[in-house]
């Protein structure tokens, strides 16, 4: 199982919030410093986990102070993650070697390969330049930003702008003007081809002198197609009908994607890369959705990108070089599970030899209207399975990160097809409180940005501000209730605190001095504030909501009622904030395990009569997790799952998943060394779920 395991990097969506500190020295071996990458990367083929996740480009700041015609800022930026995933690489695989030669070896992957690392192409920061300015540096070869600016590909679509451009400054002789930059998305042959031939990891590892003792296997991955729909949608959707107009866009991203393919084809040829894949948003969505990507379209495009390529359907037993096909999928959202038994059963099970024993799909039959372009599909597919490969490696991505319908902020409808005009809806509102409020989430909603994350947390079990056990959070529920032990005591000695008792009783004396007005007013600010704080406890649904929320609005709001807070109140505060936090996670991991669990529950911690760990089940929680379920577009799970208190929600997250036979692979974010042990030690305990 521990195979199955993808280690990912610098992913919010998928990274475990452990919150105990490091006690490993991952970070430092001997006197040698590591960078972060390399311990994870360290710690993962120390446990014979050798695939990797190189983030997707462009990793950029969207406030750009420097880009230029001439720089290289793009450039970098683009092929800045390649660059820190083979130096992390590398910084790991001479530690492992040095360590003990022969536990290197044991992490080698088939066909002699030390590690694979599987990178994503189509999204990039592109300088947008005037029309005489790109036609300046049209010809020159110098790499620049110029190379990869903005429509230099065929196929060039712009998704969002990374930086607005500034004027040169009139006043200044010295200063010039600074190009706007765009983050464009294409999938075309073209590009396909200038990404890998200018790629750091593709030089390293491909065009550098070979070393037997590290060979790593490069697989790169056509990333979002559905983009090329919503844009064709946004570019079209007042010129064609709209029977036509999403028919037209599917249309044109399948030709985007063979182009994508085609490219991929000629680069495994050259030698560039050991095969290609698809990571894909649209493909969990539901076929009605117009963002929705079909899997059997992937496997059109790559067998007719190997036919343009390739020439003949099978020459000495060759076939597509298509390995992957990456979708997300977790508790919460198990469409893309069912996706992933599609795709299984196509192929057939697959033994130990790579053989397999393929679906009957695409027969002809006298039931089936054969003008149907599905049905014509499938027969296509049945006649060229003999180049598409005997199986391919479908992963699931943020496995424990759940998107309110699917992440797209909408259920069905899209820019091009509203009734409305175009447009976005937004996302459904859960329990958003005051619904005419600001635009800042205070921790009470569960939308796009702030997703449900199936996790539970770690809180302190001692006195708060005391060396103490950290615990997580469903086993502090099960041994002191619903709130840390801590929480009621520092919530009447905050209200106390600020209780301003002693200049009440001066104004029943005198007239307070405008100094004492303004303390006053100042500490019924804040005990309003933490009472509402506490009032709303039990309707928070995500932490890093309520994290912003304190961030933008709640502490602002108190240093702008206190010219200075001594500090007793301002330690006050504090422990304050520490300890609603740590009730915060309690909550909004109840929530999420209340939800996954449906109409199952544990038995109340609090009631002696039943004993601890008893399942229950309760109609009406049922359906009231239904209705929420409902709401936040998790429809395709039905019932609930039976978790068992003591089993942490990523724990049973990644169980479960690793257990799908249909799943080959699971792509876990890791900001930490030990995020890699825990994965390693769900996959080695996941058949007992």
């Amino acid at each position: 199982q521990r195979q199955k395991l993808h280690i990912g990097f610098a992913s919010l969506s998928n990274t475990l919030p452990f919150e105990a500190p490091s006690n490993t020295n991952n970070g430092k071996v001997g006197d040698k410093e590591l960078d972060p990458r390399a311990s994870i990367m360290l710690t993962a083929l120390r446990g014979e986990v050798s695939s990797f996740d190189c983030p997707a480009p462009p990793l950029i700041e969207k406030n750009i102070q420097s880009s230029s015609m001439d720089g290289t800022m793009c450039w970098m930026a683009n092929r800045q993650s390649e660059v820190n995933i083979g130096n992390a690489f590398d910084q790991a695989w001479e530690v492992l070697l040095e360590e003990d030669d022969s536990e290197a070896l044991n992490v080698t992957a088939g066909e002699g390969s030390a590690a694979t690392i599987t990178c994503r192409l189509g999204y990039r920061a592109a300088v947008v330049l005037s029309e005489k300015d790109a036609n300046d540096a049209k010809d020159d070869t110098t790499i620049t930003d110029c190379q990869e600016r903005e429509a230099k590909f065929n196929g060039d679509t712009r998704v969002n702008v990374l930086f607005p451009g500034k004027a040169a400054d009139e006043d200044n002789e010295d200063s010039i003007a600074q190009p706007a930059v765009a983050l464009v998305h294409n999938l075309s042959q073209e590009y396909v081809l200038h990404s890998l031939r200018t790629s750091p990891l593709v030089e390293k590892y491909k065009f550098a002198a070979p070393n037997d003792n590290k060979r790593v296997s490069l697989i790169s991955l056509a990333h979002n197609p559905e983009t090329q729909i919503a844009a064709y949608l946004m570019n079209n959707h007042h010129q064609e009908s709209k029977s036509q107009l999403l028919q037209n866009a599917r249309i044109y991203m399948k030709g985007a994607l063979k182009s994508a393919f085609i490219g991929y084809e000629i680069a495994v040829t050259e030698g560039l890369i050991d095969g290609y894949g698809v990571d894909s948003n649209g493909l969990s969505l539901q076929p009605n959705h117009d963002m929705h990507l079909s899997w059997r379209d992937i496997l059109e495009c790559s067998a007719d990108a190997y036919l343009e390529v390739h020439g003949s359907e099978n020459s000495n037993g060759r076939t597509s070089s298509l390995k992957t096909i990456r979708l997300p999928g977790n508790v919460l959202e198990t469409r893309g599970l069912k996706v992933a038994d599609e795709i299984r059963s196509f192929f057939g099970t697959v033994d130990n030899n790579g053989e397999g024993n393929p679906s009957e799909e695409g027969l002809p039959t006298f039931t089936e209207d054969q003008n149907d372009p599905l049905v014509q599909q499938r027969q296509k597919l049945r006649k060229m399975r003999t180049i598409l490969p005997k199986y391919v490696q479908v992963c699931v991505t943020r496995p424990l990160t759940a998107y309110p319908h699917g992440g797209t902020g909408w259920d069905q409808s899209s820019p091009g097809l509203s009734e409305s005009g175009g447009g976005i809806s937004a996302p459904p509102a859960f329990l958003n409180g005051d619904k005419s409020s600001t635009v800042e989430s205070d921790g009470k909603k569960i939308d796009a940005k702030h997703p449900v994350r199936i996790l539970d947390y770690q809180v302190e079990s001692g006195p708060i501000g005391q060396p103490g056990e950290l615990s997580w959070t469903n086993l502090h529920y099960k041994e002191h209730g619903p709130r840390p032990s801590a929480y009621q005591p520092i919530l009447n000695a905050v209200l106390s605190h600020f209780d301003a008792e002693a200049i009440l009783e001066a104004s029943l004396e005198r007239e307070l001095t405008v100094e004492e007005r303004e303390t006053l007013e100042g500490c019924k600010l804040i005990r309003d504030m933490v009472h509402d704080l506490d009032a709303s406890l039990d309707t928070m649904k995500s932490f890093a909501a309520y994290e912003e929320y304190l961030v933008n609005v709640a502490v602002p709001l108190i240093y702008g009622s206190f010219e200075e807070l001594d500090e007793e109140s301002a330690g006050m505060l504090q422990l304050f904030f520490r300890v609603h936090g740590m009730a915060v996670r309690m909550v909004v991991s109840r929530w999420t395990r209340d939800m996954l669990m449906g109409g199952w529950t544990n038995a109340d911690p609090t009631d002696d009569n039943k004993l601890s760990g008893t399942i229950e089940f309760d109609k009406d929680k049922e359906e009231k997790m239904r209705k929420i379920r409902h709401i936040l577009g998790f429809d395709d799970l039905k019932g609930g799952y039976n978790i068992p208190c003591d089993m942490t929600l990523q724990e049973f997250a990644l169980r479960t998943l690793l257990d799908e036979s249909a799943v080959r692979g699971v792509v876990v974010g890791c900001s930490r060394p030990e995020h890699v042990l825990e994965a390693v030690a769900a996959a080695d305990t996941s058949n007992s779920v």
